[in-house]
């Protein structure tokens, strides 16, 4: 079973919110939006809690109502074969809703939770049997069915129902309605397991050895089992069970520890000598219980040429045991008579003190994680290294601010890229992002400019510059991220990644006719750079779109009386304008012109 949908209403920040959730889902936007909520509120329905004071808007009182409605679909066979979960179910989903209020004048904050169903009411439902025998009819189809005492009556309730669905069936009804369920152990047993690493934790309570921390239920699950198990356990407690018989005098052969009973016939002559008693004191030593006392004395060392406490290591090994540790207790934790729940994992910010070159390793293995049919990956990010818009368009969801805390949350259909047999925009993306993985920072920005290649991101890394030197009012290139796309043939991916999310973007690229005629331009193949222009304009609006006569390149320089750089053109065109800039060499009026024209239509409303 994996969770498909969540909509959110009046919790914390957030008025409104749905969205909708794949196997391996990628919260984006920017800071303070409500990501880290999102997956406060899943936390909280899939943990079966109640909400905190802290959880209501402005943590006040206030006569809305509080819900969060979780859809759950992708049910495996046993699921729908058990009785505690398909009663509950709404065809092939399970609809849950927490709901609570805290209205003005009252003490304290109400929590129920809903599942929206049809359930099978008989006459029998919610009556005892001494009700039930009060009507005659009622009284007969007992007797029918030999029930006879209220234990009987208690043991064949789920018998009875089937019998009146199968014999009476015009005494059933089935209302499609939300019914309220306390969480009884058939609704804990239906949802996901959760595993929640938020973005902020002490490690030290992740290592408690007591109550329900992870190592505690790590240890008490998987590691003390293997230790009991050992040959050599059993001598210890063979050993132990002896120096407590030793300590009470009970030794079978009568042996005693050396110097005990001298010391404790000192303490006895001293208490008679004081008090005129004929007394003996004796040590009691009542049963020790060794199991707790190995969790006390158990802990997590790392062993990197010093083993050191897990205190004293960095956030980012402190974060991954903490992971590490979760996972591992989730696989014994998701069990329900002898199946497996799904693990719905929520994951605040997985990059947060991991080194750069290991975070698309973390990627990997969260999405590895979400491949397997028993997990499922929702995470909160501000790195573009665990975004995967060539592979998984659709695990990205933009959170965007509307009115009245709305949050509008777009997100991009599975099949985006087109496909053919030579032409294909996955391909072409997933290249480009190997090369460039700066590509996703488009979705953190509030403009985009895509531009073709490497020469154009060159001269716009002296944006600010540039800006200030040609007299440009009115530049928004500070809230504008310059993005290439490698090629000209990648440029449509990216703008329909934009146009799905609603991210304002504007796009410049080469017109590449070379100095051919029209007629040589129709026999060039179809993935010739030419070509691409109509693609591009097909996707992307016109008004959006800067067509440059004939390259960049043919901006900065002047082919009338200066040759254009054939190799390194990145270099050279960020040199031209370095020197531009200070002064060492003038552009041509008619460069300064197309430049500022440029400039003006990326950066300007």
């Amino acid at each position: 079973m994996k969770i498909r949908n969540v909509k959110i209403e009046n919790f914390r920040g957030i008025t409104k919110a749905e969205i909708d959730l794949n196997n391996f889902t990628t919260l984006v936007g920017p800071n303070n939006i409500g990501k880290s909520t999102i997956l406060s509120a899943l936390n909280l329905v899939l943990d079966n809690k109640k909400p905190k004071v802290e959880d209501w808007p402005g943590q006040q009182q206030t006569d809305e109502i509080m819900s969060i409605t979780c859809t759950f679909g992708e049910l495996e066979e046993w699921e729908r074969n058990k009785p505690a979960i398909s009663q509950l179910l709404n065809g092939d989903e399970l609809i849950l809703k927490m709901e609570a209020s805290w209205a003005e004048n009252t003490d304290s904050p109400t929590c129920r939770y809903l599942v929206h169903h049809a359930p099978t009411t008989t006459p029998f439902t919610g009556k005892t049997i001494t009700q039930a025998r009060a009507d005659e009819e009622l009284r007969d189809i007992l007797i029918e069915c030999g029930i006879t005492s209220a234990a009987l009556y208690k043991e064949k309730k789920s018998e009875l129902e089937h019998y009146m669905i199968a014999k009476y069936p015009n005494m059933i009804t089935c209302e499609l309605d939300w019914h309220e369920k306390t969480f009884a152990n058939s609704l804990q047993q239906a949802i996901p397991h959760v595993m929640y690493v938020p973005a902020s934790f002490k490690i030290e309570d992740e290592l408690k050895t007591n109550g329900t921390s992870p190592f505690a239920y790590l240890f008490k699950n998987k590691l003390f089992p293997k230790v009991k198990s050992d040959e050599s356990y059993s001598l210890y407690i063979e050993k132990a069970q002896k120096l407590q018989e030793k300590l009470k005098g009970q030794a079978e052969d009568g042996s005693e520890i050396d110097g005990l009973s001298g010391a404790l016939e000192a303490v006895s002559q001293t208490l008679n000598d004081i008090l005129d008693f004929d007394t003996k004191v004796k040590l009691a030593v009542g049963d020790i219980d060794i199991e707790p006392l190995f969790m006390k004395a158990a802990t997590f060392l790392i062993d990197e040429e010093l083993e050191t406490s897990l205190q004293y290591q960095g956030s980012g090994v402190q974060r991954a045991l903490a992971f590490a540790m979760l996972e591992s207790n989730a696989a014994t934790e998701a069990q329900v008579d002898g199946a497996q729940r799904t693990t719905i994992v929520l994951y605040e910010e997985p990059e947060l003190y991991i080194h750069p070159h290991l975070m698309r390793r973390l990627r990997d293995t969260l999405q590895t994680r979400s491949c397997n049919p028993l997990w499922q990956i929702i995470c909160s990010t501000h790195s573009p290294f665990l975004i995967d818009l060539a592979n998984r368009p659709d695990s990205v969801k933009l959170i965007k601010r509307a009115n009245n805390n709305e949050r509008v949350i777009s997100q991009l259909p599975k099949e985006l890229f087109e496909q053919s047999r030579e032409y294909d925009e996955k391909v072409m993306l997933r290249a480009v992002l190997d090369f460039h993985p700066s590509v996703c920072e488009s979705l953190f920005a509030k403009r985009v400019v895509v531009v073709e290649g490497d020469t154009e991101v060159a001269v716009f890394t002296m944006i600010d510059e540039l800006v200030r030197k040609l007299g440009i009012e009115g530049s928004k290139h500070k809230d504008t991220t310059v993005v290439s796309a490698g090629g000209k043939w990648t440029i449509t991916a990216i703008v329909k990644v934009l146009k799905g999310l609603g991210i304002d973007y504007k796009v410049i690229h080469d017109t590449d006719r070379k100095g051919k005629t029209d007629g040589e331009l129709a026999q060039l193949g179809n993935l010739h750079p030419f070509k691409a222009n109509a693609k591009i304009r097909e996707v992307a609006s016109a008004e959006n779109v800067f067509l440059v006569e004939d390259t960049f390149e043919h901006v900065l320089w002047d082919p009338q009386v200066e040759s254009i750089k054939s190799s390194s053109k990145p270099f050279h065109s960020w040199k031209k304008i370095r020197e531009f800039l200070d002064d060492e060499k003038d552009l041509s009026d008619s460069s300064k012109s197309t430049l500022r024209e440029i400039i003006e239509f990326a950066f300007c409303d």
